[in-house]
């Protein structure tokens, strides 16, 4: 699996994307972190106010006051209790907060007056519904279950752990005051509009991002595609001269390359129909003037090198004009153009089986496609001499037609050099043992033609195969 894309689309994409949308993220952790920090002071600050306050207040009172003041007092968030001795609320766990115990703990004792006994916990728990109170808990503690279980009920908070400052404080005359400050767990939770925010700033982020890129990197997308097209039909339309400096300096250089190109074939083109024409014509002389011959075998010896020159110059001239491409691309049916090869070359003493189906037709050029395959097969069974066989495979964005034949192996430093015009493996050069030279340089160009490849390969099993892959657009 590779993290890195391979496009510079993709590339630029992630970077931009992880430079803006990462410190977005971390600074909305360091702001929620903070928040939480603050969260902690105040309300530990705030309760440990109260509390001192209430024990200042109380302190004083008598105990039927202190019993109407402590009704009047008690109430969620905050609860107090009166008790005669200091115990320690059962089924609790501390919260582990150090830090805001130490905190609370510090508030805690600003706040109180002095020479009061305090002992301080911050806990975590969930606070039952239904308690056994045939255990040692006195009647105050029991009185602050009950008040504890109808608010959890109210609230409906029953069964969620809360976080609390549970305070005993001993006052003056022994009496000992039980205080639980319960900190609303919504409070501390993640803020719903900051959240909803932060979700459409990233999203914004998204996709400014995904714009601007694609703004940026389009031009380049397309002068890929113009290259890519002009490598199969040289009389592209131009590239449009807009966008940024350097974008249109590549497209006003890409369009001259392209003029070039286009005059320098036009030329060579109109030069070779020339000499076509002049070499055609001295040969035509030469046949007639060969009629008058009277010797029979010599007549037959420079008919059949006349027929050979000839040969080679149409050759030599499809060789030539493989940029040229006159025929307009349109959609062919392979199979069907396999079938109708074997009925055309079997007179010729070219006979092939066909392996394989093609659902969907591929676009090309019908000429130039035919006179590929014709080259291919000719090849195989000239140099073969035994079965040849065509191999169709179909890919998804591709054709491949393999043409195997049982023609002797070639040398592997050889099974390229075969494509270069006029290279022949047999090195006689005569006509009995090979063609001109070009066929599978044609055929190669052909396939270069329509965005394709042409390889040779020797078979493991004996033999070779020619891998003509064609893509399907």
């Amino acid at each position: 699996m590779r993290l890195i894309p391979e496009s510079l689309y993709g590339r630029l994409l992630a970077i931009l994307l992880i430079g803006l949308m990462v410190p977005q993220l971390l600074s909305a952790l360091v702001h929620l972190y903070d928040r939480d920090t603050v969260l902690h002071q105040t309300m530990g600050a705030e309760s440990a106010e109260r509390i001192g306050s209430i024990v200042e207040l109380l302190d004083p009172m008598s105990g039927a006051e202190r019993e109407r003041m402590v009704a009047a007092l008690n109430g969620f968030p905050l609860e107090v209790v009166l008790t005669p001795n200091y115990q320690k609320l059962p089924d609790q766990q501390e919260s582990g907060d150090e830090q805001f115990y130490l905190l609370f703990r510090e508030y805690l004792q600003q706040s109180l007056p002095p020479g009061h006994e305090a002992h301080v916990e911050v806990i975590e728990g969930i606070i039952p519904l239904e308690y056994d109170d045939s255990g040692e808990l006195h009647q105050g503690m029991l009185m602050m279950r009950s008040h504890q279980m109808r608010m959890r009920k109210m609230l409906g908070v029953e069964r969620q752990k809360i976080k609390s400052f549970h305070v005993q404080v001993r006052l003056s005359d022994g009496m000992w005051v039980d205080f639980h400050y319960y900190l609303p767990k919504k409070i501390f939770a993640w803020p719903t509009r900051m959240v909803v925010a932060l979700s459409l700033l990233l999203f914004s982020v998204l996709i400014l991002t995904w714009i601007a890129v694609r703004w940026v990197t389009r031009p380049l997308s397309l002068l890929s595609d113009a290259a890519e097209a002009l490598g199969k039909d040289i009389r592209q339309p131009p590239l449009k001269i807009q966008g940024p400096k350097e974008v249109r300096q590549a497209a006003k250089a890409f369009n001259t390359m392209q003029q070039r190109l286009s005059r320098y074939i036009g030329d060579r083109a109109r030069i070779l129909s020339a000499v076509s024409h002049d070499l055609k014509t001295p040969i035509t002389r030469l046949r007639l003037r060969t009629e008058m011959l009277e010797d029979d075998r010599i007549r037959d010896d420079i008919e059949t090198d006349l027929d050979h020159m000839e040969e080679m110059v149409v050759s030599t001239l499809d060789f030539m004009r493989g940029t040229e491409n006159p025929e307009p691309m349109q959609q062919i049916d392979m199979q069907a153009l396999l079938e109708s090869l074997q009925e055309d070359l079997e007179p010729l003493g070219i006979r092939f089986d066909i392996e394989g189906q093609v659902a969907e037709p591929i676009r090309g050029r019908l000429v130039q496609l035919k006179r590929c395959l014709t080259n291919l097969l000719e090849n195989g069974t000239h140099h073969g001499g035994g079965r040849v066989w065509v191999r169709l495979e179909e890919f998804d964005d591709r054709l491949l037609i393999v043409v195997n034949s049982d023609e002797a192996g070639i040398p592997e430093e050889e099974l390229d050099k075969v494509f270069e015009p006029f290279y022949r493996v047999e090195k006689s050069r005569s006509r009995e043992s090979g063609g001109t030279g070009l066929g599978l340089s044609i055929a190669r160009n052909i396939a270069r033609a329509h965005g394709g490849e042409l390889i040779l390969k020797n078979r493991p099993e004996g033999g070779v195969a020619a891998e003509l892959e064609l893509p399907r657009s």
